[in-house]
């Protein structure tokens, strides 16, 4: 027969019991809850996406001698490409030098043709004197004067002989003229005058000279260079329609900075003596030898006929300028 348990112990299994059935009840109803629940989606934003920001610099155009390293490895590459074999270091660095030192030797004899373009002279196209009548030839005379200096210093210029040649170079006057003043400065050097030529019986008096040469000047065109020097010691005026002052003729002046003379003026005449030279090759006025004043009027007649056509152009409109003027004048 069964012994009866003790009522202590009988409890402690029912709590023990009712425990665990509390425990499965609510893991139970943790289960439903967790499986009944909405599922929320959590959306992510998207990352965003940072593009590169675009590189609006100009690339820096290589130099020249970047190019031609760069035209040397190009060729260097497509030799390469083309050859079968591939050469050794030592062959392609010899090649590549050959190169560079046939470049660089073109590139100085570029140089030194163009250096010697530069400093060539310049050619002037000179145009071809038309052909003139011997009556249009009766109408040219040109003069040259040489002077000799009195006062201090000699600075004040006298006649002391006064050439003139016609159109074919024939002189038609030539004569020493007799100084009144006492002479400080005969200019030898220059004029060539000595005071045994002054005191010649072949001097004529500035008187006769000043009469003759104002008859040989009467209805002619009158050719020279810086004839405002020889009007000045002749006493006497010309038309300025009828000179032709090589000296004042604007294809034959120097150009030059305004600023850089006095006067303001933007061209300065050349002497007879480069322009003689530079447009007819002609040697005048050598170096230790005096001037002839036949040979300065020769020179600067054949300039005034190698530029005749297109001087009498430029003449001729200033001419038909001034009596416009002159018309609108009145």
């Amino acid at each position: 027969m069964c012994q009866p348990q003790p009522l202590t112990s009988c409890l402690t299994i029912k709590a023990n019991a009712s425990l665990r059935r509390s425990r499965q009840w609510k893991d139970q109803s943790e289960n439903l809850n967790t499986n009944n629940a909405p599922t929320t989606k959590t959306t992510v934003p998207p990352a965003k996406t940072t593009t590169p920001k675009k590189n609006t610099r100009r690339k820096r155009r290589p130099t020249k001698k970047e190019q031609k390293q760069q035209q040397l490895e190009s060729d260097c590459c497509d030799s390469s490409s083309t050859d079968s074999t591939l050469p050794s270091s030592d062959e392609s660095l010899s090649s590549n030098s050959k190169q560079l030192k046939k470049t660089n030797s073109t590139q100085r004899s570029q140089r030194s043709k163009n250096s010697k373009k530069a400093t060539r002279p310049k050619i002037v196209n000179i145009i071809s004197a038309p052909a003139v009548s011997a009556e249009e030839k009766a109408n040219y005379i040109a003069l040259d004067c040489e002077m000799v200096g009195i006062g201090p210093g000699g600075y004040q210029s006298r006649l002391a002989r006064v050439s003139l040649v016609n159109w074919d170079g024939e002189t038609v006057y030539d004569a020493l003229v007799q100084v009144v003043e006492k002479v400080t400065d005969y200019r030898t050097f220059v004029s060539g005058i000595t005071e045994e030529d002054l005191l010649s019986d072949e001097a004529v008096t500035f008187d006769e000279a000043q009469s003759a040469v104002t008859i040989l000047l009467q209805d002619k065109i009158l050719v020279g260079h810086g004839l405002k020097n020889d009007f000045h010691v002749l006493g006497l005026t010309h038309p300025w329609y009828a000179i032709r002052d090589t000296a004042k003729y604007e294809p034959f002046m120097k150009a030059v900075d305004p600023s850089s003379n006095p006067t303001g003026a933007t061209h300065i005449p050349k002497k007879l003596k480069v322009l003689a030279k530079d447009k007819l090759g002609m040697m005048i006025q050598e170096e230790g030898k005096p001037h002839s004043p036949e040979e300065d009027a020769m020179a600067a007649l054949e300039l005034y006929k190698k530029h005749r056509g297109k001087w009498e152009k430029a003449m001729s409109w200033k001419v038909e300028r001034t009596e416009a003027i002159t018309q609108r004048a009145q």
